[in-house]
């Protein structure tokens, strides 16, 4: 049996609906699927109500922190979708992405570019919005060719046109996902690329780590298994699947074991 623990639908930047999702899930023979959108949920609903027999829908959503001036991602798994505390910091994040999408806008037509907020909008459709939804209304207007060359020139962290993004402190994001009786994880440390850093963030109420990952070679992969050995973190693993050109991940790799997935799920309940 296979599971995926890390997966976007257009609720943030994925290219699939919820629908779509988990139908792939299925073709591709996975038993857990945790959809995981950026600081969004709402997700979760559809692809559970579009789930086939057989296929588990875990309930998640990856939240964007900042620790010593480094961007890192809590994987909040078997989150109460309901808890209104994180229902409320969620909205916060919607309407900060909002706010930082215009600013983007602004910013793109100070340089000169024809471009409107609601070419953004459009682009988001009725999703969170975010940065790759900029770029995609600037391939729309024909400002750039690819999303990749919109980064490069305009929207990349050293670009003209780039504007900070909306992040929690990682000890208020990590009690936020326990206080929805959920398990707060380290999503993808090989990209984190600061590993002196992850025992303050055990220390902030870390619980799992993310050791199989699309972008973990196998080195890395057995690095962080043993890190989680080591730091007594639950393992979890997934594809973070997007769908998007460009975007090497394969929904169901690389291979999870599905005890993972049951372990994250027990203790989530074990909170309810």
């Amino acid at each position: 049996m296979a599971v995926d623990l890390h997966s976007h639908t257009v609720v943030s930047d994925g290219a699939l609906t919820p629908r779509e999702l988990v139908e792939l899930a299925a073709e591709r023979g996975l038993t857990a699927l945790a959809v995981t959108d950026h600081d969004a949920i709402d997700g979760v609903a559809p692809a559970r109500a579009a789930a086939p027999p057989g296929l588990e829908v875990i309930v998640g959503v990856e939240l964007s922190c900042r620790i010593d001036e480094r961007e890192a991602h809590i994987l909040a798994y078997g989150v109460d979708p309901e808890d209104a505390a994180l229902r409320a910091a969620l909205a916060t994040f919607a309407a900060q992405r909002e706010a930082r999408a215009r600013e983007m806008v602004e910013r793109l037509r100070g340089l000169g570019i024809e471009i409107e907020f609601e070419d953004v909008q459009r682009a988001s459709g009725a999703g969170t919005i975010a940065r790759p939804h900029v770029a995609q209304a600037l391939v729309g207007r024909r400002v750039v060719e690819t999303v990749d060359q919109a980064f490069r020139r305009f929207l990349g962290r050293h670009a003209p046109a780039y504007v900070e993004k909306p992040r929690l402190d990682p000890r208020e994001a990590c009690e936020l996902v326990v206080a929805a009786d959920g398990v707060p994880g380290l999503a993808h440390p090989g990209t984190f690329r600061r590993d002196d850093l992850i025992p303050a963030l055990v220390e902030a109420g870390l619980e799992a780590l993310e050791v199989r990952h699309t972008e973990h070679s196998q080195a890395a992969t057995r690095h962080y298994e043993a890190m989680a050995r080591r730091l007594d973190l639950l393992p979890t693993g997934g594809s973070d699947f997007h769908g998007t050109p460009g975007h090497r991940s394969r929904l169901g790799t690389p291979e999870v074991p599905d005890a993972w997935a049951a372990a994250l799920v027990a203790r989530s309940r074990a909170r309810g």
